[in-house]
């Protein structure tokens, strides 16, 4: 960070804007970057530094995230833990990449070193954006948002490939009358060995915040599941809904072991998300 400033790519960092378990959150303000061909590369005003704690406890119980993620699958048996840390700063890089070229609303990147990763800061004036669960809503504005999270998780799904796989309203900010994604590190695609769980903790963690929020259109979790993976699962109850999901994933999985990703039956001619095919 200090040979970030020395550089002049940013100003100055300004303190510490969030403390996670894996990560510390700081706030500074961009300079500009000069790259080897003398182009300059545009530094937004304000950045957020995500620098990812190098404290392996934390990333012991994630690895089932990444292990299992065929982007990163091969690399990650050979490296040791601390180089691991490295990835998931990668990883998340990689996956708000997608996403901004989606459209949706998430942190633009700027600039991966090592662990630590420099984004553009969604806020104003050092003060970030209101977390979903910390902000207070009009019932109207409450609703818009419940239907803008529909959408992005459909977006996220069948336009990026991906699951958020922590997907609350503690990260989904409330940002200029919208919602921003963020914390997508952890994030896999549909076809990882647990995806579709994955997705169904999250469409769990948005339907109960925003019926508690009292808005009267949310779907429960197994009508959001299948608004937004197009998959269809009639189970009446969750322990079959449940079942019926684990049943696709190895489904999946076994095609993937037979074929390679590529070849997967269950994939879209376009390589998209899985696909439900009945009997």
């Amino acid at each position: 960070m200090y040979k970030m400033v020395n550089s002049g790519m940013l100003e100055t960092i300004t303190g510490c804007i969030s403390t996670g378990k894996e990560s510390v959150v700081f706030h500074a303000y961009g300079g500009s970057m000069e790259d080897e061909k003398e182009h300059s590369k545009f530094i937004p005003t304000e950045c957020a530094i995500k620098v990812f704690k190098t404290t392996l406890n934390e990333f012991k119980n994630r690895d089932k995230y990444i292990k299992d993620d065929f982007r990163f699958k091969d690399r990650f048996s050979k490296l040791n833990p601390r180089k691991i840390i490295r990835m998931w700063a990668e990883k998340e890089m990689h996956n708000l990449t997608r996403m901004r070229k989606a459209g949706i609303p998430c942190p633009a990147v700027v600039l991966l070193k090592k662990h630590i990763l420099v984004m553009s800061f969604i806020g104003h004036d050092q003060v970030p954006a209101p977390k979903l669960k910390e902000v207070k809503l009009s019932s109207e504005e409450m609703k818009e948002a419940y239907y803008q999270t529909l959408h992005l998780m459909q977006q996220l799904y069948n336009e990026c490939t991906l699951v958020h796989a922590d997907l609350s309203e503690y990260n989904m900010l409330w940002h200029a009358g919208k919602v921003w994604l963020i914390d997508v590190s952890q994030s896999v695609e549909p076809t990882h060995p647990h995806g579709l769980e994955f997705l169904f903790r999250d469409c769990r963690n948005v339907s109960q915040f925003f019926q508690k929020g009292g808005v009267k259109e949310a779907l429960n979790e197994r009508e959001l599941f299948n608004a937004v993976s197009g998959l269809n699962i009639s189970a009446d109850n969750e322990a079959d809904f449940l079942a019926e999901i684990e049943a696709l994933e190895k489904t999946n999985e076994d095609h993937v072991q037979k074929n390679g990703r590529k070849a997967a039956s269950f994939l879209k001619d376009d390589e998209g998300p899985p696909v439900r095919y009945d009997e």
